[in-house]
């Protein structure tokens, strides 16, 4: 039982679908910076060419940024989704990275632009542990490679949706606008009236939440 496609509720499926499309608006907002990273930097720098070293150092601490937020983001919202529960955080996740990939679009310096990268950042990283957690505690357990497996293809096919939005969008908008791009990261924020409407809370969370007075402290997972 449970091992047949045709077993799984309506409400796992959803459950799979709002992780799913969470990973794949990952790797969109994740990918976006990298590609316009060198552009968007030296005009915040006011450089004359990539080729400033300038350019080079504020793209990467920009970078180095991102990836302690999304290293940060995996510990907090699994903390937060532990207290208000895997779809509300799911939903916090999306919603924070989604309006920070947007604000990105209006950044004034380079440390404005790394500051909205971090918080970004922290949701891409809490949508990961957040969105595991929801569909290992809704899908059967046959069922996990698998999942594991689906997960990881909406990541790269957010990857590839940010390298096709970024050529499309290099046609038309006019020079030195490359920055725009940011703001089609906000369409993931559609998803949460979505996910808040119909993905339940797990019935194992909810069963916790019941009998459990006292929750693990961090350092317990050590």
């Amino acid at each position: 039982p449970g091992d047949d496609l045709r077993s799984l509720t309506s409400t796992q499926w959803r459950s799979g679908i709002a992780a799913w499309l969470g990973w794949l608006f990952d790797g969109l907002d994740m990918h976006l910076y990298t590609l316009v990273a060198a552009p968007v930097v030296l005009q915040l720098i006011g450089a004359v060419s990539n080729a400033d070293p300038g350019v080079k150092e504020k793209s990467a601490f920009i970078q180095a940024a991102f990836l302690l937020g999304w290293a940060l983001g995996g510990s907090f919202f699994g903390r937060l989704g532990d207290i208000l529960g895997r779809s509300r955080a799911l939903s916090l996740t999306i919603l924070t990275y989604a309006l920070c990939t947007g604000l990105c679009a209006f950044a004034q310096n380079w440390w404005q632009l790394m500051l909205f990268r971090f918080i970004a950042a922290l949701g891409i990283g809490g949508e990961w542990a957040v969105g595991a957690s929801l569909l290992s505690e809704t899908w059967p357990k046959a069922w996990r490679p698998w999942i594991a497996a689906m997960l990881q293809t909406g990541v790269n096919l957010g990857i590839l949706g940010a390298a096709i939005t970024v050529g499309l969008l290099s046609l038309v908008l006019p020079p030195h606008s490359e920055r725009y791009v940011f703001l089609v990261g906000v369409l993931p924020a559609l998803l949460v009236f979505w996910i808040r409407r119909h993905v339940p809370e797990p019935e194992t969370w909810e069963r916790e939440r019941a009998v459990v007075r006292e929750r693990p402290r961090a350092r317990d997972l050590f």
